[in-house]
């Protein structure tokens, strides 16, 4: 189990170097090698490759932050989505809608009830 364990964990190092390298847009590539030369790289030199990717893209350059690109927000983190979510508002919002258009019908035929029909629950 101790052999297994240091391939295991190269395996996933360099998968994950090489995935994250394919995903990288072409505008957000480290200056210097283009996406091709690294792919090789991490490919042909296994661990050193895939660690020179990790290093190159998460460190910092000129003592400044370095923002890589744009994560969507997650969903918990958006205020639209979780407006979305609350199904008896947007249920009761629909609920009115149809019976303010029934009740239109009716009396644009002409056969106004006094008494409007009780809210459906």
């Amino acid at each position: 189990m101790a052999r297994v364990l240091p391939v295991v964990l190269a395996v996933a190092l360099i998968v994950y170097a090489f995935i994250d390298c394919l995903r990288t847009e072409d505008r957000n590539m480290p200056p210097g090698l283009p996406k091709p030369v690294w792919l090789a790289l991490i490919i042909l030199v296994p661990v050193i490759g895939a660690l020179g990717w990790l290093l190159v893209t998460r460190l910092p350059t000129d003592g400044t932050s370095r923002q890589r690109r744009q994560r969507p927000v997650a969903p918990d983190d958006d205020p639209e989505f979780l407006a979305n979510l609350d199904w008896e508002a947007r249920k009761a919002h629909h609920e009115r809608l149809r019976r303010e258009k029934e009740r239109q019908e009716r009396e644009s035929r002409g056969d106004v009830d006094d008494q409007e029909s009780p809210p459906l629950a």
